[in-house]
């Protein structure tokens, strides 16, 4: 009878042995997993900054209301002269 319990007991040496490997195993993948992730959100933590940095300066690079007339740029009056005087 003794023999049958020390077999038994190897049987669940065995068992929890490999649980141990497969925890130890996922552990591991879980492990590998959060870096990836914490470099794919560090990543996306850079993009964030730069295209936030981008926008600010394209709003310092608008001044006000864009206005043709002010602006240099070549304005012609496409009224008929006409409608121009009624003003």
């Amino acid at each position: 009878m003794h023999a049958d319990r020390v077999l038994l007991a190897i049987d669940e040496q065995a068992k929890w042995r490999e649980r141990k490997t497969r925890v130890e195993e996922h552990l591991r993948q879980l492990q590998s997993r959060r870096r990836y992730l914490w470099r794919e959100l560090e990543l996306a933590r850079r993009k964030i900054a730069e295209i936030e940095g981008l926008t600010e300066q394209l709003r310092g690079d608008v001044i006000g209301p864009f206005d043709v007339r002010g602006s240099g740029m070549p304005f012609v009056e496409t009224r008929p002269m006409d409608l121009a005087l009624l003003r």
